[in-house]
Formats: structure tokens, C-alpha cells, sequence
């Protein structure tokens, strides 16, 4: 398999800690690139031009960090990610830091190329905050078993939010103990290796 990634982007970020967790990050070949840049080895697989892009043995490429994560799952199913008893609770997880980090890359999208006192804007900057508290209030920092997809994913818009949004985003002071979580999770390999550079 090769997957078309980023050291920044959270959604190729989710794919490559997948990945590793599933023990299968020796059976890929990474393609670090930059999107924005518009890469002729990254259009010619996927036109829209987005990371992550993973193309299959069989040479189907998939799209869309989701949908790549959901295939490793079937494709893979040891060790499992999705526990059998608790399929909509991890989806419906994943969704929620999904759409926290959509929020979060609207909001660069808007700064870097739009004009950040619109309307618009401040409704993407609400909506992040909103985001990230959701993410946060669901995240069972107790448990003390393997990290499922949900999981995985709660803890990648965390560290991205952190990492981008350091200095207006502070959700750590009202759940401190989703923060002790997150670094207990960046530990891992999974985490470690995959952590975005530093500014």
C-alpha cells in the first residue's frame, strides 16, 4: 500500500496511527508531500489533491480519512479498533473529532486566504470551540484498556488543536483530566512517531 500524507495534517495524522496500532505500518510505503503545493505525484491519484490518500494493493486509491480508516478495519480486523459491542458509540466518536478538526481547518483556511473579521469567520472560530469541548466531554479518561478508533481520533483533534490553536484554544484548565489522558496516549508509538514537527 502507499499512503500520500503530511507531517501537519491531523486527518493523514489518524490514518498513520491506525496504521501503526494495527501493526501494519511496514506494509506501507509513505509519500510525505505538501497538498498546498499541488504536487504532480499526489493529482495524479487523487485530483482533488488532498492528504490522506492511500492507494491499495489492488490499486484502488481511497480518499478521505474516514473512509481509509473504517477500510483498515475490514480490511484488517486484528487487532480490532471498532469492538463488535460498541460499533456506533466509536463512530459516532470519530464523527465528533472529525468535524472538530473540519472546524479547525476552516478556521486556518479562512486566515490564511480569507478575511478573519467576516461573519463567516468568527461562526468557524465559535464552532471550534463548541467542537473541541464535545470532543473533550466524551473522552472516557479513566479507561485504562487499549484505545479504540473513537479514541485515537478524540486524541489527534486534541493534540491538533493544541497544536495549532495553543493560544486561544486553552480546553485543558476545564478538563484536566482528558489532558493527563492525551499525554498518557502520546507515549505510544502510534503518537510519537507521528507527532507534527514543532514551530
Amino acid at each position: 500500500m502507499e499512503l500520500y500524507t503530511s507531517p501537519t495534517s491531523p486527518y493523514a495524522r489518524l490514518v498513520r496511527i491506525t496504521l501503526a496500532e494495527k501493526q501494519l505500518d511496514e506494509r506501507v510505503s509513505y509519500r510525505f508531500v505538501d497538498p498546498w503545493a499541488s504536487p504532480p505525484e499526489l493529482l495524479a491519484v487523487n485530483p482533488a489533491c488532498r492528504v490522506p490518500t492511500l492507494v491499495t494493493t489492488g490499486g484502488h486509491v481511497l480518499t478521505e480519512a474516514s473512509l481509509i480508516v473504517l477500510f483498515l478495519e475490514r480490511r484488517f480486523p486484528e487487532p480490532r479498533l471498532i469492538p463488535r459491542d460498541a460499533v456506533e458509540p466509536v463512530h459516532a466518536r470519530l464523527g465528533e473529532a472529525l468535524g472538530c478538526l473540519d472546524c479547525g481547518a476552516g478556521v486556518i483556511a479562512e486566515r490564511r486566504y480569507g478575511d478573519p473579521g467576516t461573519p463567516l469567520a468568527r461562526r468557524r472560530a465559535e464552532a471550534l470551540h463548541r467542537a473541541v469541548e464535545g470532543v473533550a466531554g466524551r473522552v472516557a479518561s479513566e479507561r485504562t484498556s487499549d484505545p479504540d478508533l473513537g479514541d485515537l481520533a478524540g486524541a489527534v483533534a486534541l493534540d491538533w488543536v493544541t497544536f495549532r490553536f495553543a493560544d486561544e484554544v486553552h480546553w485543558q484548565s476545564r478538563f484536566p483530566a482528558v489532558a493527563a489522558w492525551l499525554e498518557r496516549l502520546r507515549e505510544r508509538r502510534s503518537f510519537s512517531e507521528t507527532a507534527p514537527p514543532t514551530r
